[in-house]
């Protein structure tokens, strides 16, 4: 029989139930009064009694580590939390041989101070005027107890949230990731880094500029970006701004668009300023090159990277001369795909030998040639737009585009 709310309640687990002494009856009445006092308004019922029980009968905790325990969940969750969530939190207390009341205490005087360091955060963050979620909560234990920050670190690194919009408990583990990276987890290393990223914000913004970003405030994932270029790839401001004009014109570009440049340069080992200006004089002469052969042939798609390797082994590898690619790209204008009738073309030029634009008349006569002795029907070349679609036939039509 227990007493509950000046009530027995007395509940059968078997045939025998042990009576109790006076004293045990009126501890457990003060013990009772004690946890409806934790819950406030919100009458626990019988049930909610019995199961609380269970915590000292079962899992073997005392009393007053149970009433640390309610108060460290109504801490956690308010009190509307569930007698399930608390069941769970002391199964968990009972593994970690949390069984004293200095142990019970220590706990929940950790908690208090955390939380009291998460709503500060949150203020900081703008975001007070409500409490902290478990995620957040979660969020500030990993960074102070596994990551080393102190909470005065934590306050300092909230300034680098400025650039978002919306700042937020989750924006912040980015950044604070990022500074354990750096080893930067005390408030003055922290502020030693940003007086660093002041300076790489000025080359930021002058990217944001050059790629028409104009108007927005560099973000976590512009400074990441950078730190990879200069850490990782190891590029100075000089080479970053090389490869912004590279781009060409001024306009709406992607900052991300600026990565491709920089990996393929630190990949091809391009790695001085002199370096880089070689590459982009070579790069704008060969792109000039590209787009006369794309205007010949009526090829519409930008220029990429695979079409300058493409044009790449045809000039260097082939041996082929642009003149003899032109007039390639000319014939090629007839086809419905010229952009595959080109290569296709220039891959047969290249199995006969030809190498220059005299070569490749010949080569061209010749198979108009075989096709004319093979009985076709001569080209009327004075009128090419009445025989258009059939010179595409007559003459490639054995080079299998």
């Amino acid at each position: 029989m227990r007493i509950i709310n000046k009530k027995e309640f007395c509940l059968e687990f078997g045939d025998f139930i042990p009576q109790r002494s006076g004293d045990t009856l009126y501890s457990e009445r003060e013990f009772n009064q004690a946890l409806q006092e934790l819950f406030g308004s919100r009458q626990l019922s019988p049930h909610d009694y019995l199961r609380i029980y269970d915590y000292t009968d079962t899992f073997g905790l005392p009393k007053s580590v149970v009433l640390k325990l309610i108060e460290y969940c109504i801490a956690l969750k308010g009190r509307r939390v569930s007698i399930s969530y608390i069941d769970k939190v002391a199964q968990t207390w009972a593994d970690e041989h949390i069984d004293t009341p200095e142990k019970a205490q220590d706990k929940l005087d950790a908690y208090k101070a955390a939380a009291s360091g998460v709503q500060r955060v949150l203020k900081q963050l703008g975001l007070s005027g409500r409490g902290p979620t478990q995620d957040e909560y979660a969020l500030f234990l990993k960074w102070t107890n596994e990551w080393g920050f102190t909470l005065d670190a934590i306050l300092t690194a909230c300034a680098h949230t400025t650039a978002a919009r919306e700042p937020s408990m989750k924006y912040l583990d980015r950044i604070l990731e990022r500074l354990k990276n750096q080893n930067c987890t005390t408030s003055r290393t922290i502020t030693e880094a940003a007086a660093q990223s002041e300076a790489a914000g000025k080359v930021i913004k002058e990217l944001m500029r050059i790629l028409g970003e104009v108007g927005q405030k560099p973000s976590f994932e512009h400074e990441s970006l950078y730190q990879k270029w200069t850490s990782v790839y190891g590029f100075d401001a000089e080479m970053l701004l090389l490869a912004a004009r590279s781009l060409g014109t001024p306009g709406r570009k992607p900052f991300i668009s600026l990565d491709a440049v920089l990996t393929d340069w630190y990949n091809n080992r391009i790695m001085t300023p002199q370096e880089a200006r070689r590459h982009i004089a070579a790069q704008t002469e060969l792109d000039k090159r590209l787009t006369a052969v794309f205007e010949a042939a009526g090829i519409t798609r930008a220029i990429t990277e695979a079409s300058r390797k493409l044009y790449t082994r045809w000039h260097e590898a082939w041996g082929l001369s642009h003149d003899a690619i032109l007039l390639a790209a000319e014939i090629s204008s007839l086809s419905e795909n010229p952009y595959r009738y080109l290569n296709t073309l220039l891959s047969n030029w290249h199995e006969a030998g030809v190498k220059t634009l005299a070569d490749a008349q010949r080569e061209t006569k010749k198979r108009g040639s075989r096709r004319l002795a093979a009985g076709a029907k001569p080209v009327d070349f004075a009128h090419p737009e009445e025989d258009y679609d059939r010179l595409a036939v007559n003459l490639f039509e054995d080079e299998g585009a």
